[in-house]
């Protein structure tokens, strides 16, 4: 393990940007650990996670804010290291943080060459997706699990 680097590093930055999801560790009221893999965005120096209120994610965040979120460069696993960021969080359901955190997954994880020639490729999955995303949409309220960076490391296996 290295010593601990500014977040805002920019080899940091490097294998954050090659990650496509952010696993986030929370801890609940009774102290039990918690991992959960989420699509994730940055956002001026924070790290922005989507889910549901209901989320174990978001239920654990609202009890303890500390977290740690580990991110692995996927588009070179074998030459990136892991990064293990630490911080606090808080959990955001303002309409304009929402706003602001789909149109940012929109580009990174939908609007892509890839991402359209898959969604093409599945198109008769598309009735099965929005009866899963009507009912999570039903169960709860869609919030941020917005994390304020305070350390980094790099983890190498």
């Amino acid at each position: 393990m290295n010593p601990q680097m500014n977040p805002h590093d920019a080899e940091v930055l490097g294998v954050i940007r090659r990650s496509k999801v952010a696993r986030i560790a929370t801890l609940s009221r009774n102290g039990r650990p918690s991992v959960n893999p989420l699509y994730f965005t940055c956002h001026q120096g924070h790290v922005w996670l989507g889910t549901v209120d209901w989320t174990l994610a978001a239920r654990n965040v609202q009890a303890d804010p500390r977290v740690s979120l580990l991110f692995e460069g996927e588009c070179r696993p074998a030459d990136d290291p892991l990064v293990r960021i630490t911080g606090h969080a808080i959990v955001r359901t303002d309409p304009s943080t929402q706003r602001a955190y789909n149109l940012r997954v929109a580009f990174r994880y939908v609007l892509t060459p890839g991402a359209v020639r898959n969604s093409l490729q599945h198109f008769h999955q598309l009735k099965v997706r929005r009866a899963y995303h009507a009912q999570s949409g039903a169960r709860g309220k869609a919030c941020v699990i917005d994390v304020v960076p305070e350390r980094a490391e790099f983890l190498h296996p």
